[in-house]
C-alpha cells in the first residue's frame, strides 16, 4: 500500500471515530494541540499523514484501539451500505452484521491488491436518474442482458458475468441470526474503488437471483442516486417503496426476464394458465410473484391473473445452496495464506471464523488446509 493511500485510509477512520464520538473538527484540533482546524481536515481527507505520537493521542481521545486506525482490512468511514432487510430486524442486529461484512469486504479488497488485480479506471454506469421512467430502466436492463450475453436464462450466467465483465464481486453469506421471517436478504457495498454485492445464500433461489439483480442496479447507479442505508425486503412492500427502489425492481425484473427470453419460453396463448406460468417462473429461476409483476407491466396478464400467480408457490430448486463467499475470494485467501502473505489467525479473525472454521471453508471448495492447527 502506498503512503498516499495509507494516509487516505487512516483519514477515513479518524473521521469515522470523531463523528461516532460526536466531536467537531474544532474539538479534535484542540485535543491534538494543532494550530488550526485545517490540519484535522487535511488528516481526514488524506492530505496529511498522522505522526506516531499523534496516533497514540488520537486513540486515547477517540476511545479506539490503535488497530482501528492501522488495520489493513478495515473499511470503516469509507464503505457505504444499502441493505435489503425485514422491517422487524433490530438496528443493533444490522449494525453488528455490517461490522462483520465490513471485515469480509476489507479483506477481499486487500487480497485483490495482493493479486495485483488491476481495474479499469472507468466505472460502468446505467446512465439513469431518479427521474427516469420505469420503461427506460427496463430498456437499460434488457440492453445489459444483451451486452453481457446472458443467454436464454439470464439467472444462470448472471453471477459469472457480473464478476468477470463488470468487476463487481458477489459474495454469498450466512446472514445474522434472527427470528423466523426477520431476514437480511442482501446488500450493496460501495467503496470509491470497488463495489461488492452480498446475498443471503439461505434464501430461496428465486429471491437470491432477484436480490442480486436489484443490488446490481444500485451498484451501477450509486453515484447518480444513492440508495438508503436500509430498505424493506417484504414482498408486499416492494411496489410501495421509494422511486429509486421501484426503478431497481423494474430493472431487476427486465434483466432476469427479458422479452427475448419470454418470447422463447412463454406460450402467449396460455397467459391465463397458472400451471404454465409457474413452469415459466421455475425455468427462468424467478419467483411466481416476480414473473406476475413482469407480465402485468408488459400488459400480458390482467390484475386478477397477477394476484393469482403471485400466490403460487415457487417450484423447488434443483440447485444446491451456494457455497459460502465466492470461488475467487476463497482461492485468493488460500493463496495468500499459502504464500505467507497473511497469518492464519489474522485471516480467521477477519472472516469471523476460528482456525477450524477456516479449514472447513477451504474444504467446501476442495482446497487443502494451508496451515496446521
Amino acid at each position: 500500500m502506498s503512503e498516499k493511500i495509507a494516509h487516505k485510509f487512516i483519514g477515513y477512520r479518524v473521521r469515522a471515530a470523531r463523528e461516532a464520538k460526536g466531536w467537531t473538527q474544532d474539538q479534535l484540533t484542540r485535543g491534538l494541540a494543532l494550530k488550526d482546524r485545517q490540519s484535522v481536515s487535511d488528516i481526514e481527507n488524506g492530505k496529511r499523514g498522522v505522526k506516531s505520537d499523534e496516533l497514540l493521542v488520537l486513540a486515547d481521545l477517540l476511545d479506539r484501539e490503535l488497530e482501528f486506525f492501522l488495520d489493513p482490512f478495515a473499511v470503516t468511514g469509507e464503505a457505504r451500505f444499502s441493505w435489503r432487510v425485514a422491517p422487524t430486524v433490530a438496528e443493533a442486529v444490522l449494525d453488528r452484521f455490517e461490522q462483520q461484512a465490513s471485515q469480509w469486504i476489507g479483506l477481499l479488497r486487500w487480497l485483490r491488491e495482493q493479486q495485483d488485480q488491476r481495474r479499469s479506471v472507468l466505472k460502468r454506469t446505467l446512465r439513469l436518474m431518479a427521474q427516469s421512467s420505469f420503461e427506460v430502466a427496463q430498456a437499460r436492463a434488457e440492453g445489459l442482458a444483451t451486452e453481457l450475453n446472458l443467454g436464454l436464462i439470464p439467472a444462470e450466467t448472471l453471477i459469472d458475468q457480473v464478476e468477470r465483465e463488470l468487476d463487481i464481486p458477489v459474495l454469498f453469506v450466512d446472514m445474522a441470526d434472527a427470528s423466523p421471517g426477520e431476514t437480511i436478504s442482501g446488500a450493496t457495498c460501495h467503496l470509491d474503488d470497488l463495489g461488492v454485492i452480498l446475498i443471503n445464500r439461505q434464501e430461496p433461489e428465486g429471491r437470491r437471483f432477484y436480490d442480486l439483480a436489484h443490488e446490481l442496479f444500485h451498484a451501477l447507479t450509486w453515484e447518480a442516486m444513492r440508495p438508503d442505508h436500509r430498505e424493506s425486503n417484504a414482498p408486499d412492500e416492494r411496489h410501495k417503496g421509494k422511486r429509486i427502489e421501484q426503478l431497481a425492481d423494474n430493472f431487476a425484473a427486465a434483466l432476469l426476464m427479458p422479452q427475448t427470453s419470454l418470447e422463447h419460453i412463454l406460450d402467449y396463448n396460455r397467459c391465463n394458465d397458472l400451471g404454465h406460468l409457474s413452469e415459466v417462473a421455475a425455468r427462468l429461476r424467478v419467483t411466481p410473484m416476480a414473473l406476475a409483476w413482469r407480465l402485468f407491466n408488459l400488459k400480458l396478464i390482467d390484475d386478477d391473473t397477477r394476484r393469482s400467480l403471485g400466490q403460487q408457490k415457487q417450484r423447488p430448486s434443483v440447485a444446491s445452496v451456494p457455497k459460502r463467499f465466492s470461488p475467487a475470494f476463497v482461492q485468493h485467501l488460500h493463496e495468500a495464506l499459502d504464500r505467507g502473505q497473511l497469518s492464519a489467525r489474522k485471516a480467521a479473525k477477519a472472516m469471523g471464523l476460528g482456525l477450524g472454521g477456516l479449514n472447513e471453508l477451504f474444504a467446501e471448495y476442495g482446497l487443502p488446509a494451508p496451515f496446521e492447527l
